[in-house]
C-alpha cells in the first residue's frame, strides 16, 4: 500500500492510495476461493473450475470488483489506524483506477472526528437538587456541553437521525393498535379499488383511523372479522351502493389481506406498522426527520462531550460490564447469549459504555450551588 496523497479540509478527509500489484493479486486469489462456485463454468462442477478457466471464459477482469471489494476497506481501515483518523459515518469510495502492471488506485472519501475542546466539565453548578436525580443529571450534561468547543458533522447528526428513527420505529412495531390500523387501511384502500372510488392515501388513513378510535380502546386492540366485515363495507357505502355480493368481496379481500401478512417479514410488519402511525399524526417519514433533526444534532452533541471526557479521563471498563451489556441485549430479545455476540458489533458498546461513565463522571462532580 502506497498513499500518494491526503489532506482534511472542512471536517472531510481525502485519500488516494494505490494497491500494489502483489497485494492485489492476493486479493484476487481470496476472491476466488469465495466466488467460485457462485461462477458458471462448462464442464466444471460449482466451485471446482480453476481460476484460469474463469478468467478465460468471461475476461482477465472476471474477479476484480470482488478483489476490490475486499482489499479496499482492509487498506482503508489500516491507514485510518496507522495515521490515527477517527472517521464519522460511511466512508466514499469515490475513484478507482486500474494500473498498468497490475494493482490500482483509489480514492476515498470521510467525514472526520472534529477537534473539541473541553471546557470545565468538573465542578459545574446544577440549579437542580441533587435529590431529583434526572433534573440533576440533565443540568449537569447541559452545563458541561454549553462549556464545550465543537463543530458537530453532520454525518453525525445523520446517524443519531437514524439511530432514532430506528428505536422509534421498534417502539411503534410493538402496539398493537398500529399493525390493527394498518391491517383495516390495506383492506379498505383495496375496497374502495373494487367500486372505483378514488380515496387519497392519506384520507383513506385517515378515515381508518376515525373508525379504530371509535371501535378500538384500552386493552381492546383486537375486532372480529364479522366487525371489521361491517367496517369496511359502512365506509364504502359512503360513496358508493353496493351489492349484497359485495359481502362476498370484503370476504376476500381480508382473506388476500391475512396470506400477504404471513408472508412478510418481521421488519416489513414493523415499517407497514410505523407507516400508519405516520398518517394517524399526519407525517411522512421526511417530515419526521425534519423535526427531530435539532434533537438528533444535541444527541451528538453530547457524544462529542462524553467521547472527549472519557478520553480525557482514561475512563476505562471491565470485561465483564462488556459481557453483561450482551447479556441484557440476549434477554430483552430473547436470543441466545452467542447469538447477539454474534450479531452485535462490539465496537458502539465499548463506545457506550465510555459514554455512560463519562456521564456518571460528570454527574458525580457536579454539585448544587452554594448560597
Amino acid at each position: 500500500m502506497i498513499i500518494l496523497a491526503s489532506h482534511t479540509e472542512n471536517g472531510v478527509h481525502t485519500v488516494e492510495i494505490r494497491i500494489e500489484p502483489q497485494e492485489f493479486w492476493k486479493a484476487l486469489e481470496e476472491a476466488y476461493i469465495e466466488n467460485t462456485d457462485k461462477i458458471v463454468v462448462p464442464g466444471y462442477a460449482a466451485g471446482l473450475a480453476p481460476r484460469a478457466e474463469i478468467e478465460k471464459l468471461y475476461g482477465e477482469t472476471a474477479l476484480f470488483d470482488e478483489a476490490l471489494d475486499l482489499c479496499v476497506p482492509k487498506l482503508y481501515g489500516q491507514y485510518l489506524s496507522e495515521h490515527g483518523i477517527r472517521p464519522v459515518g460511511r466512508p466514499q469510495l469515490t475513484s478507482v483506477t486500474w494500473m498498468e502492471g497490475g494493482g490500482a488506485r483509489f480514492t476515498v472519501r470521510c467525514d472526520v472526528y472534529p477537534e473539541v475542546k473541553l471546557g470545565a466539565y468538573q465542578g459545574v453548578e446544577v440549579k437542580a437538587s441533587c435529590e431529583d436525580k434526572e433534573m440533576f443529571t440533565a443540568e449537569a450534561l447541559l452545563a458541561a456541553c454549553r462549556n464545550m468547543e465543537a463543530e458537530v458533522p453532520q454525518a453525525m447528526v445523520s446517524q443519531k437521525l437514524e439511530a432514532m428513527l430506528a428505536r422509534e420505529k421498534m417502539k411503534i412495531g410493538q402496539d398493537a393498535i398500529y399493525h390493527l390500523l394498518a391491517d383495516f387501511t390495506a383492506v379498505l384502500e383495496e375496497a374502495y379499488k373494487e367500486t372505483d372510488v378514488y380515496r387519497p392515501k392519506a384520507q383513506v388513513q385517515a378515515e381508518a383511523l376515525d373508525v379504530m378510535l371509535q371501535t378500538v380502546s384500552g386493552d381492546n386492540k383486537e375486532l372480529s372479522q364479522d366487525k371489521f366485515h361491517e367496517l369496511i363495507r359502512e365506509l364504502v357505502e359512503h360513496y358508493r351502493i353496493v351489492p349484497r355480493s359485495f359481502d362476498e368481496t370484503i370476504d376476500r379481500l381480508i382473506a388476500e389481506r391475512g396470506e400477504k401478512k404471513r408472508a412478510m417479514t418481521d421488519d416489513e410488519k414493523i415499517e407497514e406498522a410505523f407507516e400508519a402511525y405516520l398518517g394517524s399524526v399526519e407525517q411522512t417519514v421526511g417530515l419526521w426527520k425534519e423535526n427531530n433533526t435539532e434533537r438528533a444534532r444535541d444527541a451528538a452533541r453530547f457524544d462529542l462531550l462524553l467521547n472527549a471526557v472519557a478520553e480525557q479521563e482514561q475512563l476505562t471498563f471491565s470485561e465483564a460490564e462488556l459481557m453483561q451489556v450482551y447479556q441484557d441485549i440476549a434477554d430483552e430479545t430473547g436470543l441466545e447469549l452467542e447469538e447477539v455476540m454474534a450479531q452485535v458489533e462490539e465496537q458502539p458498546i465499548r463506545e457506550q459504555l465510555l459514554r455512560d461513565k463519562a456521564r456518571a463522571f460528570i454527574v458525580e462532580h457536579a454539585k448544587e450551588p452554594t448560597v
